[in-house]
């Protein structure tokens, strides 16, 4: 199972609008997909289930130890993609776990004991450095990094990098990689060119080919529970996701050009 966490230590980079996207798009293309939602906001879950509370057990029941990980996993609105949802108590697992033992390793530990196979599982989470994405960098394989045009995306790009540093020096996820960074909410301005054109100077081939616009299209494609697929099939926040989607599973753990147990290769359009 390849594990991909979209992680960005800035608020408003589109982490939410990626997950869910990504997620859509590969079970379009037949994978069976389960997400993770390790943020508090829980709009992941919200978006997945279109707008109707999760039952519980839920991600903090899974995290407190009080259950496993196949007894949260809810089926979602969108055909082929599953859930860990969030809901309000995950706001208290930073202060009930902080003196609790193996507290970074939870989420790993509660991951190993999952039952069920899923060929991808994605990971959303907050937007700030905690011990939910503490847990996440500890599980997952591979992180990929949303950043919008600015400069406080860039500076969180560089703690999460000494964050990955940490967690593979002092924790179990030696193999823990930094996949890439993509670049979101691009509009055809001079500011979004120059900044284009610096950090791939700066960051070279780590920064993913494909950007995703600033289109409306995602607002209302949230709004509406929906994913860009569903929403708007042939605009170009659809057309992004799918070449973006396309670049992920290809860098990382995934560079082999076909998932071996199922044959699928990495480059089928969604349906």
């Amino acid at each position: 199972m390849r594990t991909i966490a979209v992680v960005a230590q800035k608020g408003g980079q589109g982490k939410t609008t990626s997950v869910v996207n990504i997620a859509a798009c590969l079970a379009g293309q037949g994978r069976r997909v389960l997400v993770l939602d390790c943020d508090t906001q829980a709009n992941a879950t919200y978006v997945l289930l279109r707008g109707e509370s999760p039952r519980r057990p839920a991600m903090a029941e899974v995290l407190s130890g009080d259950a496993s990980a196949d007894d949260a996993i809810v089926p979602t609105t969108f055909k082929g993609v599953d859930l860990i949802a969030a809901e309000p108590s995950l706001a208290d697992v930073n202060v009930s776990l902080a003196g609790e033992v193996g507290r970074e390793r939870r989420l790993r530990s509660a991951m190993a004991d999952m039952g069920r196979e899923y060929d991808v599982c994605l990971l959303d989470t907050g937007p700030t450095r905690s011990l939910l994405t503490t847990n996440v960098l500890n599980f997952a394989a591979e992180v990929v990094v949303p950043i919008s045009p600015g400069v406080f995306g860039v500076l969180g790009l560089t703690q999460l990098q000494a964050d990955m540093g940490a967690v593979r020096k002092f924790l179990e996820n030696k193999a823990l990689t930094l996949a890439g960074v993509f670049l979101v909410m691009m509009e055809r301005t001079t500011v979004c060119r120059d900044f284009e054109r610096g950090i791939r100077d700066q960051l070279g081939g780590l920064v993913l080919e494909t950007t995703v616009p600033r289109i409306v299209a995602f607002e209302e494609a949230n709004a509406r529970q929906r994913s860009i697929f569903d929403h708007a099939p042939k605009s170009p926040g659809a057309v992004a996701f799918k070449a973006l989607t396309r670049e992920v599973m290809s860098r990382g753990h995934g560079k082999e050009k076909r998932d071996a147990r199922r044959n699928l290769p990495i480059d089928d359009a969604a349906a």
